[in-house]
């Protein structure tokens, strides 16, 4: 049976959790505080509920000790506050809260746990080659370690010529490509001239410490699967690798891919965004209000916020008429 994990002090509240993860069929395990969390963490969980007060403590501590994990970096994980407070939904979020609930919003709290029961454990086949084209070499060692703890030996090299050389299809599981190399050529000319003179198909994430929206969208068009900017956290790595590869294996691509409003839309431009942050995006471009998207999606209204702030840092828009100019052409 999927496992819910509950850190929350109220006996109350934890009654209440006991309730919705029932009708779920996930057992939960309970306790308190921080301490007692970080030791259950060797058990597998399929989502996390973490209360804003702990008996010890700290919540957002608690939160980001669990995404400095790998094996927790895509663990749903649902914050509970008890006050309609902005800073602390803030806080909670860049911690690494997946969304933010009021402990009041309990139909809100049973779809978010209902959508984590449904969706089976994500499981991941260690194993393979990764080429790693990227000329510095303190972040090719980082990016390999992150590889490595994933189970995936990596073939480092620094220039498009040599990386040319070493590619073969099926040789390698995946490619990972910085786009500005100490070489003429850059990283997206070796997307291109993979994809030109192979058949092959397999996964390429571009990385770059220049995240613009033209890079961004040259990369794509060129023929590169996702594209990360520098720097990147390990929990963000992890989930971009997983879902690369989890689609070039054939798993059903409608699993993330959202409906868009309009064809003028621009997917690669949403293709910069997260599931989540698409399908809010989406909903922005149907004209729904944030109290809408809210009540649609079974989020908090502060969730819905802090998505659209990162929408807009990711796309450069100004705003959601600013938005709309930019991909519907309106």
């Amino acid at each position: 049976m999927p496992k819910l994990l509950c850190v929350e002090p109220s006996a109350t509240q934890q009654a209440i959790i006991r309730g919705i993860a029932g009708r779920h069929q996930l057992e939960v395990i309970v306790c308190k505080g921080e301490a007692e969390a970080l030791s259950l963490l060797d058990q597998q969980f399929c989502v996390m509920l973490v209360a804003n007060e702990l008996q010890d403590g700290d919540s957002f501590q608690l939160i980001e000790s669990v995404r400095l994990s790998l094996e927790h970096a895509t663990l749903p994980i649902a914050f509970i506050s008890g006050s309609v407070d902005r800073a602390l939904a803030y806080n909670a979020m860049n911690a690494g809260a997946t969304e933010v609930f009021m402990r009041d919003d309990l139909s809100a709290l049973d779809e978010f746990i209902a959508g984590c029961a449904g969706a089976p454990l994500e499981s991941f086949e260690s194993g393979g080659t990764v080429l790693l084209v990227e000329d510095s070499e303190s972040h090719a060692e980082y990016v390999a370690h992150l590889c490595a703890m994933l189970g995936l030996h990596v073939e480092k090299c620094k220039d498009v010529q040599t990386a040319l050389n070493l590619y073969r299809p099926r040789k390698y599981q995946l490619a990972i490509v910085d786009v500005v190399l100490n070489d003429i050529q850059s990283g997206i000319t070796l997307v291109r001239r993979i994809r030109q003179n192979h058949q092959s198909r397999q996964p390429i994430l571009v990385m770059s410490g220049y995240d613009d929206l033209p890079r961004r969208l040259l990369a794509l068009k060129s023929g590169a699967d996702d594209f990360i900017s520098k720097p990147f956290s390990p929990e963000e790595f992890v989930w971009r690798v997983k879902k690369v590869l989890r689609s070039y294996a054939g798993h059903d691509r409608r699993e993330t891919a959202l409906p868009l409003v309009s064809e003028a839309m621009g997917h690669d431009f949403m293709h910069a965004l997260s599931p989540r942050e698409r399908e809010i995006a989406a909903q922005i471009l149907a004209g729904s209000s944030d109290k809408q998207i809210a009540r649609d999606l079974g989020i908090s209204y502060w969730t819905v916020r802090s998505h659209i702030e990162q929408i807009f840092t990711k796309t450069g828009a100004l705003n959601r008429r600013d938005l709309m100019a930019r991909f519907i052409g309106k």
